[in-house]
């Protein structure tokens, strides 16, 4: 299982050094950074990811005294062959993208005591991953092991010329790069705690008989019209910066047990509404003959002329994303991506949606040339943050299940795979996070966390954002 995190970097060179001089550009301010030692470039790495990695991998790469693509991935739990082949092979491939990289420097964080300078914690990680680069043409100018109270080189075993155990990693929190970041209005801190349930006050009688009824029989959401309304009481709160109401919150979280409208609301949330109702096999019906009278008004939703509204907009591809000559047609969503196994392995292929809507499908995978809207998936993690509260697991599980997805496609493994541990405890039957799940520990990325122009960047001034 490995957590991917592409590291924010438009760097340009003065001078040439040892250590590159670089120019990160962090968005946190005019002007960019000067990076001119390997110091530096650790004292940079936390803000970046906005938090001090545990045993982690940071890998940088150098382009001509700059700095290049970079990523943190978790340190691999399995150290057979195949699995450092694997864990290196995509160490190796992630930096490979830029044309101009010439080499690579790798920051190793650990709390695995470190006793003899010859014999760095995490040597066989290390070693792998030089190899790969070194195979694909890129040679590593050094090693840094990042410990609990100390840093040094793993370049060099000679105390004389490093000294042991090497300088104080606090040194990193208080030099002029963290105090320049700081200045810019940066921090980073612990992650935050994952979702847990809390008892909610009960809703009004009617609300909830009326709500009863689609939680009693999800399928009733395959209406075109009443999936229409949900969906647009979703667009309606992803573009709201607040929570939404309680009643509103209700709703949302019962139109979640039905897998097509939670495919849609994400595809809603990256790609635009018009996109997800365009894409979406629920509303074939509509689309093909359009039948008279107005959608519902749900309870907690809109109001029926508001929803009408949305679907002209909507059958008009009104904010779509744009499809790159690919046809929308009536997709499956999620529940119909398949992980097939390599028989010579046994381990899951490359995961590959079969939805007879290509956009529809390349959107869930993180797979469209163009960047999703991230903004509206920071909306969206706030509003299921607050539904993967709820204690009814029924609406716990795709919570938890989207939350996954959120940081999956961030390039975030490791904290993707907590929260499906989480979504599998409240329902060890779900699809979803089955699938995602074996999807993660398989190692595969989107596209969009592995180029550096449509990857999820860290908002300025946030420890994390999770």
């Amino acid at each position: 299982m490995d957590d991917m995190q592409p590291i924010p970097s438009q760097p340009s060179a003065e001078e040439p050094a040892t250590a590159p001089d670089s120019r990160p550009s962090d968005g946190l301010g005019d002007g960019p950074i000067t990076i001119r030692s390997a110091e530096d470039i650790l004292a940079y790495i936390p803000h970046a990811l906005g938090d001090w990695p545990r045993e982690s991998l940071v890998a940088v790469a150098l382009c001509d005294g700059q700095l290049g693509a970079s990523l943190r991935i978790d340190l691999p739990a399995s150290l057979r062959p195949a699995a450092l082949e694997r864990f290196a092979g995509t160490v190796a491939r992630y930096l490979s993208q830029d044309p101009r990289v010439a080499g690579a420097v790798l920051a190793l964080y650990t709390s695995e005591p470190w006793h003899d300078p010859a014999y760095p914690p995490h040597s066989a990680v290390l070693d792998a991953v030089r190899s790969s680069l070194s195979d694909a043409g890129l040679p590593v100018l050094d090693v840094w092991i990042v410990g609990e109270q100390h840093w040094r080189t793993a370049s060099c075993a000679v105390p004389t010329c490093c000294p042991w155990p090497g300088a104080p990693t606090g040194q990193l929190r208080m030099g002029r790069i963290s105090a320049e970041m700081v200045f810019r209005g940066s921090s980073y801190g612990k992650a935050p705690a994952l979702p847990v349930p809390r008892p909610t006050a009960p809703p009004a009688a009617a609300t909830a008989a009326a709500l009863e009824a689609y939680r009693e029989n999800p399928d009733r959401w395959w209406e075109p019209y009443a999936f229409t309304a949900a969906l647009a009481a979703w667009d309606d709160a992803l573009a709201e910066s607040a929570v939404p109401s309680p009643d509103r919150l209700r709703l949302l979280g019962v139109t979640l047990i039905r897998p097509a409208l939670r495919d849609a609301v994400m595809v809603s949330a990256a790609a635009g509404a018009s996109t997800a109702w365009l894409g979406s096999a629920a509303t074939a019906p509509l689309r093909a003959t359009r039948p008279g009278g107005l959608p519902p008004a749900l309870p907690g939703g809109l109001p029926a002329a508001e929803v009408a509204a949305a679907l002209d907009s909507w059958w008009d591809g009104e904010g779509a994303m744009r499809t790159n000559g690919l046809p929308v047609a009536p997709g499956g969503g999620v529940e119909a991506i398949a992980v097939p196994v390599d028989r010579a392995s046994g381990s899951p292929a490359p995961f590959t949606p079969v939805a007879s809507s290509p956009l529809f499908g390349r959107v869930l995978l993180g797979a469209t040339a163009s960047a999703p809207d991230w903004g509206r998936i920071a909306v969206l993690d706030r509003v299921v943050q607050a539904l993967a509260e709820t204690e009814a697991p029924e609406v716990r599980a795709p919570a938890l299940t989207i939350l996954a997805w959120i940081q999956w496609i961030r390039g975030r493994g490791s904290r993707c795979h907590k929260l499906l541990e989480r979504a599998l405890s409240a329902d060890p039957d779900y699809r979803l996070a089955q699938l995602l799940r074996r999807v993660v520990e398989h190692g595969e990325l989107p596209a969009w966390a592995r180029s550096r122009d449509t990857a999820w960047q860290r908002p300025t001034g946030t420890a994390d954002a999770a």
